[in-house]
């Protein structure tokens, strides 16, 4: 229903009167536009619509089901949101093969609005039949989907693009049509068309295979029985599942609830049916819990039904708490609140637990050696190393854990690097390019990620220029915006609390963008800083590469390599009043042995990126081969001081922190 703000209202008392008499429970229902709202009676949802001249259509609705804004999709089937609340859609439209596609942060887009090559992308299923239902396992950034017609489940990393191949493709007994998948337990439940769900335990980690399996037959189905819709409740051990019996008939829908779901096998006597005219069950293709509350996509009788407790209560021919007028809704997803932690260049203070330290190389110390290695932030040893087979340069994680890598020509996209891939390399079933003449890429080099806004932030110094991308952009994309530099930048850090972007540049000096998600630098910098001691600028070379803004004492972290030909001249400054200062700006703290013709006890010949935890700083020290740590960086004396650690490394080119936060399920 193309309807807005209180476009859907409650039953008049006597409609509700003669509902409750006819079924003997509790139930509302709210059909015709007009009326008023009491207080919000659940989560806000998402509908993708599949007919009735609605096909593609995804309504967002708030948390009393009134539609509160549209967006015009391509795909038409199953729906997954992620943790930053990008929408994964199966898409049969065109018929086979299907695909998928990934629309960037759905819940923030204009009413209306369509999908956008800046900000979306498309997956394809070159082999699959009919996608339908998808599920994601969040952790392990995997996108699974009900290939109907292929009797198979398809398995996509969530990071992958228009060049994908499925990481799996596991051969089911008979053909799935939605599933749900428990992250803790590693098992999945897929609602098969023969009226039996089938479970695998150890799905990812026994290699995608459906063996050993196990099926669970309700015994009060009918005949036929076909399930759709499926959910589960993994504090309860308890599956629910939606049984649209014959697909012609528009009055045979059931709903089962399945305690101990777990470890179910053969023909199981649910908990709670629920079937009969009351229950306006006809296909009920699918199905999402809240707790206690189950949400039903009711294609056939065009409603969302809402069954509330649903896991007690009387079977039978039981109403729904709460019935919605809604045109052939195909799937449903609930619009959690976001689990906001900081970016890791936004971390400004000490209590995130790091889990560690990833290192780029540009070049490794051989062919075959990794050129992507995590660290123990001990800088002790070596955890897990990764290969990307590309001229890489700076690296950098979003919240779900996947990496950002700029090479010479372009940014890969790294899906799940922060928590796993360890021995792996780059490869289409889970990651994606952004390149092309589109991108106007030349030479990029540090960015920042900024999950807040679905950006990512490019220095391109080879057209000097901050080129600003969509997150979930891929292939030859263009940029959102790009801000126009006149000095070639190296790094930058985006402050998304005030939204202030820093850009270091290879001059010496730093230009600050203030407003930038309104000004986007369209009128140049706001200011420019030059770092001084005694009101004095420092002496060429000066050449600023690494930057951190510290938030909570709002102050920077500068490195500069001087002289990129000169191995022995590197040096990092703390600079403080960092929003307001402009022009000549004396450091609180230098490193720097004083003598630019050797190291000293610092170690600092070309300090190329750093990374901050809220207390320590670790720099990739180039020309030394050495990841460096420098503790409490903000109180430190300067001066020619050793670094607290130190690790060899070949030609370290950037360095991330890892926070044990990273590719966390939402909650």
């Amino acid at each position: 229903m193309n309807a807005k703000g209180k476009g859907l209202g409650w039953m008049t008392p006597l409609a509700m009167a003669v509902a409750l008499a006819a079924c003997g429970g509790d139930s509302d229902s709210r059909r015709a536009p007009g009326g008023g709202d009491a207080a919000p009676r659940g989560t806000p949802l998402l509908v993708m619509h599949n007919g009735g001249g609605m096909v593609g259509q995804v309504d967002r609705l708030d948390a009393n089901l009134n539609v509160v804004s549209t967006f015009a999709a391509d795909a038409n089937e199953g729906i997954a949101l992620d943790l930053l609340g990008n929408l994964y859609a199966a898409n049969d439209s065109g018929g086979a093969p299907s695909s998928l596609q990934v629309l960037d942060r759905i819940a923030t887009r204009a009413d209306g609005a369509s999908p956008d090559a800046s900000l979306d992308r498309g997956i394809p299923a070159d082999g699959s039949m009919t996608l339908k239902g998808i599920a994601i396992a969040h952790r392990a950034g995997l996108v699974m989907a009900a290939n109907v017609g292929g009797n198979s489940l398809e398995v996509f990393g969530t990071a992958t693009g228009e060049n994908a191949v499925p990481l799996a493709s596991t051969a089911l007994p008979a053909n799935a049509w939605d599933l749900v998948y428990d992250e803790d337990a590693d098992r999945v439940f897929l609602a098969l068309t023969n009226g039996t769900v089938l479970v695998i335990d150890d799905y990812v980690a026994g290699g995608f295979m459906a063996t050993p399996s196990r099926t669970i037959t309700p015994d009060s189905a009918g005949t036929p029985s076909n399930i759709h819709g499926i959910d589960y409740r993994a504090a309860t051990d308890t599956l629910v599942i939606t049984d649209v019996g014959d697909a012609a008939s528009a009055d045979d829908g059931a709903l089962y609830v399945i305690e101990n779901a777990s470890t179910a096998s053969g023909s199981v006597t649910p908990a709670r049916t629920v079937a009969g005219p009351a229950t306006r069950l006809g296909n009920p293709v699918d199905l999402v819990l809240d707790g206690t509350t189950a949400y039903i996509a009711e294609k056939s009788n065009d409603a969302v039904l809402v069954y509330r407790n649903v896991f007690s209560g009387a079977s039978g021919n039981v109403a729904p708490s709460l019935a919605v007028d809604s045109v052939k809704p195909e799937s449903l997803a609930l619009i959690l609140e976001r689990d906001e932690r900081a970016g890791l260049s936004d971390i400004d203070s000490t209590g995130v637990t790091f889990t560690g330290v990833a290192v780029t190389s540009n070049p490794p110390a051989l062919p075959d050696d990794p050129d992507v290695v995590i660290l123990d932030t001990g800088l002790t040893s070596e955890l897990r190393g990764f290969s990307t087979g590309q001229d890489r340069e700076s690296l950098a994680f979003n919240q779900m854990g996947d990496a950002y890598l700029t090479f010479d020509t372009g940014l890969a996209v790294l899906n799940r690097l922060a928590t796993d891939r360890d021995g792996d390399t780059a490869n289409d079933s889970r990651d994606r390019a952004i390149q092309g003449a589109s991108t106007g890429l030349v030479a990029p080099k540090g960015f920042d990620v900024a999950d807040g806004r679905g950006w990512v932030l490019v220095t391109d110094q080879g057209d000097p220029a901050v080129r600003v991308f969509g997150a979930q952009a891929g292939g030859d994309a263009e940029p959102l915006f790009v801000t126009d530099l006149t000095v070639a930048p190296w790094d930058l850090d985006y402050d998304p609390a005030a939204d202030r972007l820093y850009v270091a540049l290879t001059d010496g000096t730093v230009a600050v963008f203030d407003n930038y998600s309104s000004e986007r630098g369209a009128s140049g910098a706001d200011r420019i800083i030059t770092p001084a001691e005694g009101g004095v600028a420092f002496a060429a070379p000066t050449n600023l590469h690494g930057i951190v803004h510290v938030a909570a004492t709002n102050q920077l972290i500068l490195s500069d390599v001087g002289s990129g030909a000169n191995p022995t001249d590197g040096k990092l400054y703390v600079l403080n009043g960092a929003s307001t200062a402009a022009g000549i700006t004396n450091v609180a703290v230098r490193i720097d042995n004083g003598d630019n013709n050797s190291v000293g006890n610092t170690m600092l010949g070309n300090p190329v990126d750093i990374a901050f935890d809220g207390e320590h700083l670790y720099v990739a020290e180039k020309s030394q081969g050495k990841v460096l740590r420098f503790d409490n960086i903000l109180d430190s004396a300067g001066g020619d001081i050793a670094p607290s650690l130190s690790y060899d490394q070949a030609s370290p080119e950037s360095v991330s922190l890892i926070a044990d936060y990273l590719g966390r399920a939402p909650e």
